[in-house]
C-alpha cells in the first residue's frame, strides 16, 4: 500500500484496484501493519463482490470465463435454492449456487450464489478459497439443517456428481 512517497500508504479509490469498501477497509489495516514495520500483502483474488439486490448475488474467485481464458481445467458444481427446506421455509425457493473445482487438484476456485441472503453465504466460498480447501472437503463438511448453507455443501457435492438433494431436472 506504499506510495511512490516514503512513508505515505494509500488506500480506497485511489489505489486504482477494486473499488469497494470492504477492500478499502482491509487496505487500511495493511497499510498500518506496514507503516509499523511490518511485511503486508493484499490479495486481491479473494474479494467478496455483493449484489444487493432482490435476490442477492454474491461471488467469489474465478468465474467459468476467466479460468478458460487462463487455461485452467475445471469441473462445476450447481445446486438450486427450490430443493432446500430453509428456502421454502422463508418462501424465498428463487436461486443457485455454483462452485467452479480445480480439475486437477480439486481446489475451490470460485463461488457464486444467487439468491436469499447470498450476500452472507458467499464468506463460506471466500473461506474456502483462501485456506485452499477443495470442493470434496467442502462437501464433506457437516452443515447445520435446515439452512442456506447447506446449498453450497450440496454445491460442492455435485463437482463430483455426489449431491444426493439435487432436483432432477438439475
Amino acid at each position: 500500500m506504499a506510495t511512490s512517497v516514503p512513508g505515505v500508504y494509500a488506500i480506497g479509490d485511489v489505489t486504482g484496484k477494486i473499488m469497494l469498501a470492504h477492500v478499502a477497509s482491509h487496505q487500511g489495516l495493511v497499510s498500518v501493519e506496514n507503516a509499523l514495520g511490518g511485511d503486508e500483502m493484499m490479495d486481491y483474488d479473494v474479494v467478496p463482490s455483493c449484489i444487493f439486490t432482490m435476490p442477492e448475488i454474491g461471488s467469489v474467485g474465478l468465474r467459468e470465463k476467466a479460468a478458460a481464458e487462463k487455461g485452467i481445467r475445471y469441473r462445476v458444481g450447481r445446486f438450486q435454492y427450490r430443493a432446500l427446506g430453509k428456502a421454502h421455509a422463508i418462501g424465498e425457493i428463487t436461486g443457485m449456487m455454483k462452485i467452479l473445482a480445480d480439475e486437477a487438484t480439486d481446489k475451490v476456485l470460485g463461488v457464486h450464489i444467487c439468491g436469499a441472503h447470498a450476500t452472507d453465504l458467499i464468506h463460506e466460498g471466500a473461506l474456502a478459497i483462501r485456506m485452499g480447501a477443495t470442493a470434496a472437503q467442502l462437501g464433506h463438511m457437516i452443515h447445520a439443517h435446515p439452512t442456506l448453507a447447506e446449498g453450497v455443501m450440496e454445491a460442492a457435492e455435485d463437482v463430483h456428481k455426489t449431491a444426493i438433494h439435487v432436483p432432477k431436472s438439475q
